[in-house]
């Protein structure tokens, strides 16, 4: 059980080394306050998963790349 909890942690450092993840904050304006991750980081014109949270605006937008 220990071995599958070590290999899921480093799968997903391997996911969040191979994202560009664009982490905006502010301690004043709550509204400044934003995530942006793709995924790949190589592939950032069409990305395999991409994902945008506001959470001030109570946006949220997930696209994943469909088969073709």
């Amino acid at each position: 059980m220990g071995a599958l909890i070590k290999l899921l942690l480093l799968l997903l450092v391997a996911v969040f080394l191979a994202s560009e993840v664009n982490l905006s904050t502010s301690l004043y304006r709550y509204e400044d306050n934003d995530i942006e991750l793709t995924f790949p980081v190589w592939q950032t014109d069409n990305p395999w998963y991409y994902l945008k949270w506001n959470p001030s605006a109570g946006e949220f937008e997930q696209r994943v790349m469909s088969e073709q």
